[in-house]
C-alpha cells in the first residue's frame, strides 16, 4: 500500500485513535478550499459556511472510511462536492459566481466598459444557472477550481470518459445559449435603431 500524503494520512491516524484535538489540523489544512468550492457553488457566504462546517461533521464522522491511497483533499472535497450539490437540489439555490468584477476605479474603464461587463458576466452566470447540476459542478470544479479531468473523475467517482463527455456538453449548451441570447440582443438593437 501506497500512502500518498502521510501528513494528512498521520492526523488521520490520530484521530481514529482517540486524539479529539487532532481534527482541528485538519480543519486548519483544508478549510479554505473546502469554503471555496462550497462558495463557488451557491454564491452565499452564510450557506458557504454552513455547508463547510457540514462537511466537516461528514468528514469526522466518516473518517474511518478514508483510504489512504488517495490523497486526503480529494476525499474531503469529494465530500464537499456531495453534499452541496445535494443542498443545491434541496434549496433549488441556481447561483454562480464568475471572475471578480471590474473596478471601477480600473484605468481607462469607461462606465461603458463596465456596463458591458457587467451585462455580459450576467448573460454568462444565466447560462451557467440554466445548466444541469452534474454539468454545473463540473464547470466549477474545472473552469473555476482548476481540477484536470484525472482529478474530477476521481473526486465524483465517475469514469473519466464521462466527465469529458459531460464537461463537452456542458460547453456546447453553454455556447447554443450564449449564441442564441447574442442573436436576440443583436436582433433589438437592429429593432431600435430602426425606430
Amino acid at each position: 500500500m501506497v500512502i500518498l500524503q502521510d501528513t494528512d494520512y498521520s492526523i488521520v491516524q490520530r484521530i481514529l485513535e482517540g486524539d479529539s484535538n487532532a481534527f482541528s489540523e485538519i480543519v486548519n489544512n483544508y478549510k479554505k478550499a473546502v469554503f471555496s468550492l462550497c462558495y463557488r457553488m451557491v454564491h452565499n457566504q452564510e450557506e458557504a459556511e454552513d455547508l463547510a462546517q457540514e462537511v466537516f461533521i461528514k468528514a469526522y464522522n466518516h473518517l474511518s472510511k478514508y483510504n489512504p491511497q488517495f490523497k486526503f483533499s480529494t476525499w474531503i472535497l469529494k465530500i464537499a462536492t456531495n453534499t452541496t450539490i445535494d443542498f443545491v437540489r434541496k434549496k433549488k439555490v441556481e447561483t454562480l459566481p464568475l471572475d471578480e468584477e471590474i473596478s471601477t476605479k480600473q484605468e481607462g474603464a469607461s462606465a461603458e466598459i463596465i456596463f458591458f461587463h457587467k451585462e455580459n458576466k450576467k448573460t454568462i452566470e444565466d447560462a451557467i444557472k440554466a445548466l444541469p447540476i452534474e454539468y454545473r459542478s463540473l464547470i466549477v470544479l474545472f473552469h473555476q477550481n482548476g481540477l484536470s479531468y484525472n482529478e474530477i473523475s476521481e473526486h465524483l467517482n465517475i469514469p473519466l470518459s464521462k466527465v469529458k463527455n459531460r464537461l463537452h456538453r456542458a460547453r456546447s449548451i453553454l455556447k447554443d445559449t450564449l449564441q442564441n441570447v447574442k442573436k436576440e440582443e443583436s436582433q433589438w438593437t437592429a429593432k431600435q435603431v430602426q425606430i
